[in-house]
């Protein structure tokens, strides 16, 4: 099998994830591992399984010679690095959200087309067996015209909020807020999965835990949502309720999609269980394709990804080695329309009205 030889920028998501991801897959190289903040190198080469640590991510694309770089870093950086991987002729998958605005989203294509690489985004979600069969119901028509979507996710995070810090999540100038980290999954999905745009949107962001105070009585305060609640409507004519909650006191995170048509209904709870209901009937469960279990060698906090993460590898791979995008794949047009609700989600917010998607 080709391989390609990939450089990965953040020792966070990137390192823990990304690198023992692709280093375990066929297809995939990981040659380098990139901090940003210049942190602990044993640390990251522990995370990772890498050797090969830089404290400069410059000088990794300097140095090293890549087919793939991956930008797992905080949100506010995004640009900058992706811009700095085209000029050098290299291939991006930048993790989601992809900028800060749609200003740089849209700097970021335009750099992409003049470098004439690849520019994708990581979500992985869309390759999860429940959500590839939503997909398959949705565009077999069994629905009929879908009336309304229900969206709904809680985190149980609330210890977790109130005892440890948030960093650059956190911090809203930075990129950070649950709706950047979940619920850009949550729109692209659902733009995917119905294959329309958002028209407009009313939205709140709350933060129910401000501060957090440690041992040593240093305070944080987050400028960055820890929630949201939205109510929108879709080009198609469908209306759209989705709401996250991170500050649950539970024993697990849970997720509950509902999909309303005119010939049916779909039910998805957890990403692992679909409910089809034609007519008036009573729902019936729909076998999905068999999840993919982790290696014995793979990290525990990378398996946690792996039934989803690896199949988007595979495509990944197919793709680099064809020329053709797989169709599942996230590229940076829909990291751009996922970015554009994001942005009037945050002005509705602000300022207390609904909003067009332009």
């Amino acid at each position: 099998m080709e391989k390609f030889r990939a450089g990965i920028i953040g020792t966070g998501f990137g390192a823990k994830v990304h690198a023992p991801m692709m280093d375990h897959h066929e297809g995939f190289d990981v040659v380098a591992v990139s901090s940003v903040s210049r942190g602990n190198i044993e640390e990251a080469r522990k995370a990772s399984g890498i050797e090969n640590i830089y404290t400069d991510w410059r000088q990794m694309l300097e140095q090293e010679t890549l087919d793939l770089v991956v930008v797992a870093s905080a949100v506010h950086l995004h640009k900058e690095m992706v811009k700095a991987a085209f000029e050098k002729g290299i291939h991006v998958m930048c993790e989601k959200p992809m900028a800060l605005d749609v200003t740089e989203t849209e700097d970021m294509i335009a750099e992409r087309d003049k470098a004439g690489k690849l520019g994708l985004i990581n979500h992985e979600f869309r390759f999860l067996p429940a959500r590839t069969k939503v997909k398959e119901i949705l565009e077999s028509g069994q629905l009929g015209e879908i009336l309304h979507v229900r969206y709904q996710c809680s985190f149980a995070s609330y210890t977790g909020l109130v005892s440890k810090p948030r960093g650059w999540l956190g911090q809203e100038e930075k990129g950070g807020g649950m709706l950047g980290a979940i619920g850009s999954h949550m729109t692209d999905s659902l733009q995917w999965w119905l294959d329309s745009n958002f028209k407009e949107v009313f939205a709140q962001l709350p933060i129910h835990v401000p501060t957090q105070t440690d041992e040593n009585g240093n305070t944080e305060h987050r400028t960055a949502d820890d929630a949201f609640q939205i109510i929108g409507s879709l080009e198609n004519g469908a209306t759209v309720t989705m709401e996250l909650i991170s500050a649950a006191r539970k024993t697990k995170t849970t997720w509950r999609l509902e999909v309303f048509g005119t010939e049916g209904s779909l039910v998805m709870l957890d990403d692992n269980k679909v409910l089809h209901s034609s007519g008036d009937e009573a729902f019936e469960e729909v076998g999905l394709v068999p999840d993919i279990e982790a290696p014995d060698s793979m990290p525990d906090v990378a398996a946690r990804y792996y039934n989803g993460f690896q199949r988007a590898l595979n495509a990944l791979h197919e793709t680099l080695v064809s020329g053709e995008k797989h169709p599942y794949l996230a590229d940076f047009e829909h990291g751009h329309s996922t970015q554009k609700v994001l942005d009037a989600v945050r002005t509705s917010a602000r300022e207390g009205r609904k909003v067009e998607v332009k």
